[in-house]
């Protein structure tokens, strides 16, 4: 907040007159005097004049009637003209009046609005900034209380503002000490910051005193009155400050003293305020986070002074603000060392990067990191499994010991490489004289001459690959947090470059083993002959992995060996046609190696191998080897082998891929040569069975076409023809066909004799046929008209039965609305008889609620002793807490609530009580109201009894009577029914007599058809040979 805006808001409020609006209505414009006079005139004239002329115009229409009475007679003319005058006199009088009670009330309204006028012409003036206006109060009343409140409202604003006033150039202070944050200097907030509080406190004396890291202080900025001693030149400190009260003040302790001659101070520090002549000071931390930085302190030297609240709030709040001050500057700096890290780390990063030779990056890295940190030496440090550390890479300063290739036992704190890093990931020393530092390592450090350093892990697949350092060598050095950062990300960078390096050629390598697998493969693949085979993939495993031995072992039916191929270097002995026999294989490994196992041994003598197989490869020279099996349709055949024997070897990742790739290949290549062979015999047996088909298919062939010619009369319709029946499946067809042409025979000659028997049958029933014809066309006849008198005779029945029908609903619907009633009187009993039942369970559950009541009467009863059993445990209580003196009063406190506690529920068990009470009077007289109902409803069911008996025999008699028109109703619908019976059958035997008409004639024509097939059927069996 500027001091522009501060003076804005300093400003007094302005009395706004109200705007005018041509909206307002002219009542509203005028003030409150003249409404008040208008208003006490209106009320004193208008009724006056109301009653006065009121009187002139009733007097006058008396008058005026009186002498129409006596218009004729012209009589008493005196009279008349003396009452004339009167009525205007009286008009007179009622104006004048009138007048004089408008000028009373508006003198009266004007004094009594006095008062108001001069209240709102006060507030008016107070609005506007005069806030010396004061009203002068005479009375008791409620414009007296009004002036009184304006007075009281012109005082308190006079105090607000000097108030305000304070406030706002305290505000001025705390803009300038934030404001003074923005120059980036401490000591110029401090100067800044003792000034102000000299002035706003009017004290003699205000410092600031600083503490050091180790809690040593001295007084950093003074501001004093002339005449008084100055602390700051004289560098006094104060040593005496306990720890328990330096935390306090961290904590946002303020210490007011009105006179520090009363305190119990320490003479040290009683001297030093003696030597500063202070008689009262006021002490406020400066926290910044939650650092304690320093004290803001206040002295009084001409006298002894009370601190008010306003004077310690203000010294707190800047205290305050010294300390936000302080935490913006250390931010802006932090920010700054951030940006510079950042850019510090965008110029080392790359450069780490750019390289894929571990020399290089190792070389990049330590020369950078000397250049971003200024370091007098950086070097990258290896230890080995017996923690011997060799430098690997060193960048120093001119002038300085070189330490490239160095080496030196270490023995790490009592730990290995890989344990360290987890239980120190990075260590700093600042002096090597004042760290705890393990003898080995000092001395060491004395010989390489380092003063002060940074070490952190360069991990590599979780693992330490070697420590980055930084060495300071012309003087201890604190190193700074964005330091360490940049010093920790740096490690952390150069072992993902390392990662990437590697990665890189791990991925070269696959691929140049890739390739090698390609090309074995293909020289695998194109061999034919088993040996060709080994030796391919034994050649080169050996070139490609650069191995020193390549075998190829295949095992017998008990599981012993022999190697069968070997490619080997001439330094080193040879194994081919060795037998060798590992009684452990067979019952520890078989299993492994058919489910796809590799083994992978980096050192042969670490790797826990049994005695016996040590034995087997210790004449070879073996000191590391690689073992994958051979399968062939998912069995073992034997083992790819490769020996190591110039070195231990750690096995790549890749290159047991690789190896793996070889050995399924050989298993491939060996299924292929099985496949190929299998395929050749099985072409040569294939070739003789072809052969033999192609002698038997010709036998077959004669054989058919000697059927053939057997059976060719058969195909002209002569079936006496017969084939010869000789040996093999022509044979069995022979046979076959002479069983089949020997039944057609004997169909054929049936045949014949069917149709001879059917043509003459025919013959003899065509004149039968047409005379059944002829009678059922009359038989018909007669029975359409047989119909015609039925349906007549119908009709008649039908109309009669529509009679009854109705006399039956008549009768039947009496019937009904008499049971109905006799129904509706049931369920009325039923109801009744189910309300009783209510009522009566209803009453059952009221009194078991009443028995509840009691219940919770009995407990509330034994709720009451708890609490009063409580009550004098409290009591109890509170006589021990007493005894026991200021140690029990917190116990005596607990007593007391516990009594109050108990007091309560005391009191809500009471009320519980009366409740209970309440509930158990009001079940009482719900049960007696119950029982008087349930006498009501039994009288009520007995009389309910008596109608439906009386009901029930009206229902008797209504069903006697539908009964008798039933019987009725029914026997004349019985003969309509029979008749319109009679008359189906009749139509149904019309409709028969023309279907057996109409079939008698398709029978005829059916039978004249079938003449002329049996004669076709006839002549075509004839042309049939049957021998007869």
């Amino acid at each position: 907040m500027d001091l522009a805006t501060i003076q804005a808001v300093s400003k007094s409020p302005v009395y706004i007159q109200t705007q005018k609006t041509n909206k307002v209505s002219w009542w509203k414009r005028l003030s409150l005097g003249t409404k008040a006079t208008i208003l006490a005139v209106a009320l004193g004239v208008l009724p006056v004049l109301s009653i006065g002329i009121a009187d002139y115009f009733l007097v006058k229409q008396a008058f005026n009637s009186e002498i129409s009475n006596r218009s004729s007679r012209r009589s008493h003319p005196r009279n008349t003209e003396h009452k004339a005058p009167d009525l205007t006199f009286l008009l007179w009088g009622t104006g004048v009046t009138a007048v004089l009670a408008g000028i009373a009330g508006g003198v009266l309204a004007k004094r009594a609005i006095k008062p108001v006028l001069s209240s709102t012409e006060a507030v008016k003036k107070l609005g506007q900034g005069e806030l010396n206006i004061r009203l002068n109060v005479e009375g008791e009343d409620e414009l007296a209380v009004l002036g009184s409140n304006i007075n009281w409202m012109a005082d308190q604003f006079q105090t607000l503002l000097e108030n305000q006033k304070s406030s706002l150039e305290q505000l001025q202070v705390y803009a300038d000490t934030v404001k003074a944050a923005s120059i980036g200097d401490k000591q110029f907030i401090f100067d800044r910051v003792v000034r102000e509080a000299l002035d706003q406190l009017s004290v003699d004396r205000v410092v600031v005193y600083g503490f050091e890291p180790d809690w040593s202080g001295t007084i950093v900025a003074e501001a004093v009155e002339p005449g008084w001693p100055r602390a700051l030149s004289d560098k006094i400190t104060d040593p005496c400050i306990p720890r328990k009260i330096l935390e306090e003040y961290q904590r946002g302790r303020i210490v007011p003293t009105s006179n520090v001659q009363t305190t119990n101070y320490s003479p040290t520090h009683l001297e030093l305020l003696a030597r500063l002549q202070v008689k009262a000071n006021l002490v406020v931390p400066i926290v910044s986070g939650d650092v304690l930085v320093g004290l803001l302190i206040a002295h009084q030297c001409s006298s002894i002074r009370d601190w008010q609240q306003s004077e310690i709030d203000f010294l707190k709040e800047l205290a305050t603000q010294v300390g936000v001050s302080l935490s913006s500057l250390t931010l802006a700096t932090q920010k700054a060392a951030a940006a510079e890290q950042i850019q510090r780390w965008k110029n080392v990063t790359p450069r780490i990067r750019s390289s894929l030779n571990f020399d290089e990056i190792q070389k990049t890295t330590v020369a950078e990191l000397r250049n971003a940190l200024k370091l007098d030496r950086a070097v990258i440090c290896r230890f080995d499994s017996y923690n011997q550390g060799t430098i690997t890479a060193e960048s120093v300063v001119p002038g300085w010991l070189k330490t490239l290739s160095k080496t030196f036992d270490a023995p790490l704190l009592e730990g290995d490489t890989q344990e360290l890093p987890r239980r120190e990931p990075l260590r700093t020393v600042d002096n090597i004289k004042h760290a705890n530092l393990a003898d080995w390592e000092y001395t060491i450090m004395e010989q390489l001459q380092v003063k002060g350093y940074m070490m952190a892990p360069i991990i590599r697949e979780d693992k330490v690959y070697g420590w980055l350092c930084a060495h300071s060598l012309a003087k201890p050095r604190i190193w700074l947090d964005a330091e360490i950062n940049l010093f920790t990300e740096v490690a952390s960078q150069l072992g993902l470059a390392l990662d990437q390096a590697d990665l890189l050629l791990q991925q070269a390598l696959a691929t140049e083993q890739a390739q090698q697998l390609n090309e074995i493969t293909s020289q695998i693949r194109e061999s034919l002959k088993i040996e060709d085979i080994y030796h391919a993939a034994i050649t080169g495993v050996r070139e490609t992995l650069k191995t020193d031995r390549a075998l190829v072992y295949l095992f017998d039916d008990n599981w012993q060996g022999t190697i069968v191929a070997e490619a080997v270097g001439r330094e080193w002995p040879k194994s081919l046609g060795a037998n060798i026999a590992d009684p452990c294989f067979a019952d520890r490994y078989i299993e492994k190696y058919q489910r796809g196992r590799v083994k992978a041994v980096e050192n042969i003598y670490n790797a826990g191998l049994t005695r016996c197989y040590l034995g087997q490869l210790e004449p070879f020279k073996v000191q590391a080897n690689l073992v994958a099996p051979i399968l062939s349709e998912g069995k073992l055949l034997g083992l790819l082998v490769t020996h190591q024997c110039s070195s231990t070897r750690r096995w790549q990742e890749s290159e047991i891929n690789f190896f793996k790739q070889i050995a399924t290949q050989i298993g491939f290549a060996l299924e292929q040569v099985t496949l190929l062979t299998s395929r050749e015999q099985a072409l040569i047996d294939a070739e003789a069975v072809s052969q033999e088909q192609r002698q038997q298919k010709e036998a077959l062939q004669l054989q058919l076409l000697e059927l053939l010619s057997d059976v060719e009369g058969a195909a002209r319709g002569d079936l006496t023809v017969r084939a010869d029946v000789t040996a093999g499946e022509i044979g069995t067809v022979a046979d076959f066909f002479n069983a089949v042409i020997e039944s057609l025979r004997g169909i054929v000659t049936q045949v014949k004799d069917a149709a001879t028997q059917v043509n003459t049958s025919l013959s003899l029933n065509e004149e039968a046929i047409q005379q059944l014809s002829f009678d059922a066309l009359k038989q018909a006849e007669e029975t359409t008209r047989t119909l015609d008198s039925v349906e007549q005779m119908t009709r008649s029945i039908q109309e009669v039965a529509e009679n009854a029908s109705l006399a039956a609903a008549v009768a039947h619907t009496a019937s009904t609305t008499a049971e109905t009633g006799g129904r509706a009187m049931e369920r009325s009993v039923e109801n009744i008889l189910s309300l009783r039942t209510t009522v009566a369970q209803t009453a059952k559950k009221v009194k078991r609620l009443g028995e509840s009541s009691q219940q919770i009467s009995k407990v509330v009863s034994l709720i009451n002793q708890i609490a009063l059993q409580t009550n004098l445990l409290a009591i109890n209580a509170g006589i021990e807490a007493a005894r026991a003196g200021e140690e029990g009063q917190g116990f005596a406190v607990v007593a007391e609530e516990v009594g109050e506690l108990a007091a309560r529920s005391a009191a809500a068990t009471k009320e519980i009580e009366q409740i209970v009470e309440n509930i158990q009077q009001e079940t009482v007289e719900v049960v007696e109201a119950m029982e008087l109902g349930t006498t009501q409803v039994v009288e009520g069911t007995h009389l309910v009894e008596d109608a439906r008996a009386g009901l029930s025999q009206i229902v008797e008699v209504s069903k006697q009577i539908d009964q008798l028109v039933q019987s009725i109703k029914n026997a004349t619908v019985s003969g309509a029914q029979t008749s319109e019976t009679v008359t189906e059958l009749i139509k149904d035997i019309a409709k028969v007599s023309e279907r057996t008409s109409n079939s008698t004639r398709a029978i005829s024509h059916s039978l004249q058809e079938t003449v002329g097939i049996a004669q076709e059927l006839q002549a075509s069996v004839g042309t049939f040979n049957v021998g007869e």
